[in-house]
């Protein structure tokens, strides 16, 4: 059996790694565009502050793949795909043969159609190349202007606060991470951030860059603010260019079953550039979150082996994360609006923390832990468990919380 894996982040590493696991014998091939190994995405942020090297961001080396027969190439990319033939084209000439083959490409950074931008120039933060750009780019200018306060724009924005430039978020929403927090919670946040002499615009259109005795942004609202580098942060959308000229279903992303296969037999795809549908929602979701993309991976490489596996996002789509070495944890439901939700919630500024429940029926639906998250592996079972906690509501929110449970059990 040929094994082949395009894509060498969290879905096509953890794939490999469970193809390797569960047949001993069968090639394994990863194609990879980029020039390293498997590495953390989600730290690199860090990198660019400079709080770790770049050599830290590896998680498998070479000897790794080496020594679990897995064939990673590298600084290769796909030129096509023949269904028909099982082959997979690169566009150095070498042609790969496939029994069962995963598409692991993950997403591409989405840039606004704004006036000036491709002109003035502007950074995208989706690997580790473009973190090296970043900090070239850093290195010799003082100000930055981020685009999008999501979680990437935000880390990036802490990033080279720490490289000593000076920073402004602008924001078209009206407040920051409304999938990830809650009003309450998210305010929280923007005061951290302003503690940071990091400025913060929401409710900003962006209306044109201009080049007028240096670089220039100007918003809806008549602000005009001068910056050195920009570095766009609007969110991701699924990679499916690869897939240009297949007979395959696609949305927004790659269309795939439960199983993680999609429109055509023996082709799968996981991670970001594969839409499913979700248990805890209606129509269909593209995750863009690592935990949920090894979970995609490991589910795909078991049903390419034979063994059915469905995929279940385990309760939701989740977010933990550390920003500016404050942890934050964000799962499910957190924004209900149906009178039938009930929302827990406990609040303490002063010490930057932040804890919210969100219940039906006694049953954990969503929660949002910021700033102390000891008790996020209890909770987040919880909610994948669908566990009553009636005989436990009442200590839910204690700082104790885990100590207290731990105890009862």
């Amino acid at each position: 059996m040929k094994f082949v894996i395009i894509g060498n982040g969290a879905a096509g590493i953890s794939a490999a790694e469970k193809l390797r696991q569960l047949d001993e014998d069968s090639e394994i091939t990863v194609v990879s565009i980029e020039d390293i190994p498997v590495y953390t995405k989600f730290m690199l942020p860090d990198y660019i502050g400079g709080k770790i090297a770049r050599d830290k961001l590896i998680l498998r080396d070479l000897n790794y793949y080496d020594k679990n027969r897995i064939k990673l190439m590298l600084s290769e990319r796909v030129e096509s795909i023949d269904s028909n033939q099982k082959v997979v084209k690169l566009e150095s000439g070498s042609i790969i043969e496939y029994d069962k083959l995963l598409i692991a490409v993950g997403g591409n950074c989405v840039v606004p159609n704004i006036e000036g931008l491709k002109e003035i120039g502007y950074f995208t933060l989706n690997s580790v190349r473009d973190a090296d750009n970043i900090i070239k780019k850093a290195q010799k200018g003082k100000k930055a202007v981020i685009i999008g306060a999501g979680l990437t724009g935000i880390e990036t924005a802490f990033a080279l606060k720490r490289l000593g430039m000076k920073v402004t978020i602008l924001e078209k929403g009206a407040r920051i991470l409304p999938r990830q927090l809650d009003e309450q919670s998210a305010q929280m946040l923007v005061e951290m951030i302003k503690k940071e002499d990091i400025e913060l615009f929401l409710e900003r259109d962006i209306q044109r860059f201009i080049k007028d005795n240096g670089f220039w942004v100007e918003m809806s609202k008549g602000e005009r603010i001068d910056f050195d580098m920009v570095v766009v942060c609007i969110g991701t959308k699924p990679n499916v260019d690869i897939v240009k000229g297949l007979d395959i279903k696609i949305n927004r992303g790659i269309l795939v079953n439960n199983c993680l296969e999609t429109s055509i037999k023996d082709i799968y795809a996981a991670g970001d550039t594969a839409e499913l549908q979700d248990n805890n929602d209606v129509g269909t979701v593209s995750s863009y979150i690592w935990p949920n993309a090894l979970l995609q991976g490991k589910c795909a490489a078991s049903n390419m082996v034979g063994q059915t596996q469905e995929f279940s996002s385990d309760g939701g789509l989740s977010n933990a994360v550390r920003l500016r070495d404050i942890p934050f944890l964000s799962m499910g439901m957190i924004n209900p609006v149906e009178e039938d939700y009930e929302s827990l919630v406990f609040c303490d500024k002063e010490a930057k923390v932040y804890r919210k429940v969100v219940l039906k029926d006694n049953i954990i639906k969503g929660l949002i832990l910021l700033g102390d998250t000891s008790s996020a592996n209890i909770l987040s079972d919880f909610v994948r468990k669908g566990k009553d906690i009636s005989e436990i509501r009442n200590i839910l929110l204690e700082k104790d919380f885990v100590q207290k449970y731990k105890s009862m059990t």
